[in-house]
């Protein structure tokens, strides 16, 4: 295929993931939105690459074989990094500008510098925690504004890729579109069940069901949905003929004489009770990697501290190779009823994360903020 052909391709795919993201986004598509920017590029890098595997149009490619790609960030990294180098396009962070494709693939698995400004005074730029280690403190002589200098709703403050962040709200906006071609039913809409052991109830759809093919990589549905019953406790998984759409369309007030229709508590009921100092340094122990740091005396202090106090203090991310993401807390405890700087204790924790939803996070802990250029020069700089 000649680069005129793939340009043709690409442009196709971007003006079908666009009409998608603008259909089902609030005001349509927004070019200076990073959240519409970062959904309508995986939707069309997955049409694109789908295209290029199946030797197919474009507009051939069904949404259901889209989905598939979308349950998961790894999957839809999988197809790219599979299919778009075999036709000519290097996805490394190092190679030139100019393909649209590369282009907007490394822009969706590039990381964000959350201290960047929000403006292009550089007087005006916001200054670098001194936690951070020296040789990441080094900044471009015209660093670019915050988020590309658009406004962003989505994960607003996260450094991670859009890849990570946003293949879900993909996926999403994908299911919306195969519900409405499918004359399905949409989240909150009001349905009646007509078959089952729940017939004759009403309710809310909460969520809806697919069923990913493997074999195929497409996905069939909505296959059901679950639902949230006027009349029962909890929510109900019911098959998606088994439910039909209800003239009845109150919302959000339930029906007088259902199980459900009690008020929400109102804002002078009490509150649970909260954690004490010593509940609160149990959690942070329990999850770190180094307990031990912190000394029994401390840890006097802090059990018997009047109130506990908790701070994101920076977080910062570096992209694939080395992928890795480090956010610094702050936790520091009110050891009088007033507060005063040497009235309280002062505990630093280091998270480590290799993903946006890495489950095996590496919590380290520090005594002093001065601890941390090193710290985080350990764990996280190396990647």
């Amino acid at each position: 295929m000649s680069r005129r052909e793939q340009h043709k391709s690409w442009d196709a795919a971007l003006r079908h993931a666009t009409g998608v993201t603008a259909a089902h986004s609030l005001g349509g598509m927004d070019e200076n939105c990073w959240d519409d920017v970062a959904v309508r590029g995986i939707l069309a890098v997955a049409l694109y690459a789908l295209h290029l595997r199946e030797s197919a149009p474009v507009d051939a490619v069904r949404w259901q074989q889209v989905l598939w790609q979308l349950r998961d960030d790894q999957r839809i990294t999988a197809l790219a990094t599979s299919v778009l180098p075999g036709a000519g396009h290097d996805l490394a962070r190092t190679a030139q500008p100019g393909d649209p494709v590369a282009d907007c693939w490394r822009w969706l698995t590039r990381t964000w510098d959350t201290r960047a400004p929000r403006n292009p005074a550089p007087d005006k730029r916001e200054a670098v925690p001194v936690h951070v280690p020296q040789d990441l403190r080094e900044l471009a002589e015209a660093p670019e504004l915050r988020w590309g200098g658009m406004t962003r709703g989505i994960g607003r403050g996260l450094p991670d890729p859009a890849i990570e962040i946003c293949t879900d709200w993909a996926a999403s906006i994908v299911q919306q579109a195969i519900t409405a071609d499918s004359y399905g039913h949409h989240r909150h809409d009001r349905v009646a069940v007509i078959s089952g052991p729940h017939a004759g109830r009403r309710g809310y759809v909460v969520e809806s069901g697919w069923h990913f093919d493997d074999d195929t990589e497409t996905v069939q549905g909505p296959a059901g949905y679950v639902v949230d019953l006027d009349d029962a406790e909890g929510t109900a998984r019911i098959d998606a003929d088994a439910v039909t759409g209800s003239s009845d369309l109150r919302w959000p007030h339930r029906p007088a004489d259902s199980l459900k229709a009690v008020p929400p508590p109102g804002p002078h009921d009490p509150l649970p009770p909260a954690k004490t100092s010593a509940e609160d340094l149990a959690d942070i122990l329990a999850r770190a990697a180094d307990p031990a740091i912190v000394p029994k005396c401390l840890r006097a202090r802090i059990a018997g501290a009047h109130a506990h106090h908790h701070l994101e203090l920076d977080r910062q991310a570096r992209p694939a190779p080395g992928r890795v993401t480090w956010q610094v807390l702050h936790h520091w405890y009110q050891l009088t009823e007033h507060d005063a700087d040497d009235q309280r204790a002062d505990l630093f924790e280091l998270v480590v994360t290799r993903h946006l939803l890495d489950p095996r996070s590496v919590h380290h802990l520090a005594l002093s903020e001065d601890d941390l250029p090193a710290l985080i020069a350990r764990f996280a700089a190396g990647g």
